[in-house]
């Protein structure tokens, strides 16, 4: 290398018109298919002209078009264009009606026939990588890893196909003695045992031998349907010791007839064993100086005491009753059924707090507040209260003394008799204000109960060992009504509740008391309630 000579630059290297062609190309952003569809140029023909080929033309006469159109799409200048294409390639124009100007035939002509090739798989480009043939893509690792995993599968499917044709095989052994009866097929029977004359056996005449054929009887047995031997079980959803067999049973009415009469004892009697006070007449209660409610049809009833606290809610069925305490001045008085509840203070008896179906709140039970907004009742007017009244006039029990008449009845009634049956556990049942769909499903996972419940409609919780959980789509639409009280509701309005446990101590610990002045459709679906019971009865 001479030592004159230095680093060559850019402008030391020979720039064929090929590669200044592809330079403006990629400036401009054009791939051959790009140039190919806004010229109507071949992409092949594009190339050619990349690459100073004529040999790719099959007609020399339209090379001369193609160099300066595609030379003027790149913003060069067409005749420079087409004059570096021809020094580069040797492409002379044929003038005139020549030979060499018409279509180049195969095998003709002074151009060697150039070679098949795609330009997309050969661009003749430096810069563009070849493509990689089939099989150099694949590796002999994972052949050999294909064909253990082709052999294990294979492996693990014959053997469980062995396994199982193993299980599915019947063998039956023969046996070189017929096997004898060596007893009566009924375990419960006594074996039949052959009549002796002193000390030694006798064979019976029907058989040989120390055995004896099978009875008739046992033949019998044997081929009688199974079904008659199979005993009839019924589950049951409650603790044994919730189950009465006085009224549960084949034998109820066989164990109801044979009780042994008992001759209960008076009330008078009953509370004097008790160590009771005796029973006070309804007149002392309805003298009295305080306010006294009187039921004559099924109402819902909540009393509230001075610092808001409540002091007496519940349910009144008919012919209830119950005393303000003393010392109550400020006790207030909501009714869901205004039309089933009487008022009695001073021995007068005042009424009803409103019409049938609505609901009264914040009363006052003060007797001169009740005797200025209430007039004198007329039983003649509703004949519920006039048949409440003359119950009333008989003797009655007052509700502590009832309670603990009630704990003490087992040793009045029957002394010494132990306590074998469970109280009844308080049940829960479910109240429905608006269209609700509910589902039921016990703790095994069974649906019990599922069903769109209507406005008005009801359903009963049957007693489970394990509680049953409820999901309800409208929460806001479904109550709860528990030891006469009514709680919830279930959640908000339009959201769905999930997985609630139906039992007596989640839902009073879970749930407020209902107001039935914040639901208008409770106040109303309470009270029609309650006038259909009043039917019923």
């Amino acid at each position: 290398m001479n030592a004159d000579e230095g680093p060559r630059g850019f402008d030391d290297f020979t720039l064929e018109l090929g590669d200044v062609m592809r330079g403006e190309r990629a400036t401009m952003g054009k791939s051959l298919l790009d140039v190919q569809r806004e010229l109507r140029i071949k992409a092949s023909y594009i190339a050619a002209i990349e690459n100073c080929d004529p040999s790719a033309f099959d007609t020399p006469g339209f090379i001369a078009g193609y160099v300066r159109s595609y030379a003027r799409y790149l913003g060069m200048d067409p005749d420079e264009c087409y004059r570096l294409f021809c020094e580069e390639s040797g492409f002379a124009v044929a003038h005139g009606m020549s030979e060499k100007a018409s279509t180049i035939r195969k095998g003709q002509g002074n151009f060697p026939a150039p070679a098949a090739r795609d330009i997309f798989e050969q661009p003749r480009m430096p810069f563009v990588p070849a493509g990689d043939s089939f099989f150099s893509r694949i590796e002999p690792g994972a052949i050999g890893s294909l064909l253990v995993l082709i052999a294990l599968l294979g492996g693990i499917g014959y053997g469980g196909f062995a396994v199982l044709r193993e299980v599915q095989r019947v063998q039956i052994a023969p046996v070189d003695q017929t096997p004898l009866v060596l007893s009566d097929l009924d375990p419960v029977q006594a074996t039949v045992t052959p009549p002796s004359e002193g000390d030694e056996q006798v064979a019976s005449a029907d058989g040989a031998g120390p055995f004896s054929p099978p009875s008739n009887e046992a033949l019998d047995r044997l081929y009688r349907p199974k079904a008659l031997d199979v005993p009839v079980l019924v589950a049951r959803d409650a603790p044994i010791s919730s189950l009465d067999p006085a009224t549960v049973g084949a034998f109820a009415e066989a164990a109801r007839n044979q009780l042994p009469q008992v001759d209960t004892a008076t009330a008078e009697a009953a509370l004097q064993v008790a160590s009771l006070p005796a029973p006070l007449p309804a007149q002392t209660a309805l003298n009295a100086s305080t306010v006294t409610l009187v039921a004559v049809r099924p109402a819902w009833v909540r009393v509230r005491g001075a610092n808001g606290s409540v002091l007496y809610e519940r349910v009144m069925e008919p012919g209830d009753i119950w005393t303000v305490p003393e010392g109550q001045t400020e006790a207030s008085l909501t009714v869901g059924e205004s039309g089933a509840l009487y008022l009695a203070t001073n021995g007068q008896t005042l009424g009803p707090l409103g019409p049938k179906g609505q609901v009264t709140r914040d009363v006052a039970l003060l007797p001169e507040v009740v005797t200025a907004a209430y007039k004198p009742a007329e039983p003649a007017k509703d004949g519920d209260l006039q048949r409440i009244l003359a119950k009333l006039n008989q003797t009655l029990v007052p509700a502590p003394a009832q309670s603990q008449l009630a704990e003490a009845a087992p040793s009045v009634s029957q002394p010494g008799a132990p306590k074998v049956l469970q109280d009844s556990a308080p049940g829960v049942t479910m109240i429905a204000v608006r269209p609700a769909w509910v589902r039921v499903r016990s703790a095994d996972g069974s649906v019990i109960f599922e069903k769109t419940m209507r406005a008005g409609d009801t359903w009963t919780a049957p007693a489970m060992q394990d509680p049953a959980n409820v999901r309800v789509g409208e929460s806001g639409a479904v109550y709860f009504a528990v030891n006469g009280q009514t709680y919830g509701p279930v959640g908000a309005a339009g959201t769905v509740t999930k997985n609630l446990p139906l039992s007596v101590e989640h839902l009073t610990s879970a749930f407020k008391v209902a107001d039935l002045s914040r639901d208008a459709d409770l106040s109303r679906v309470v009270a029609e309630l309650s006038s259909d019971l009043v039917q019923t009865d």
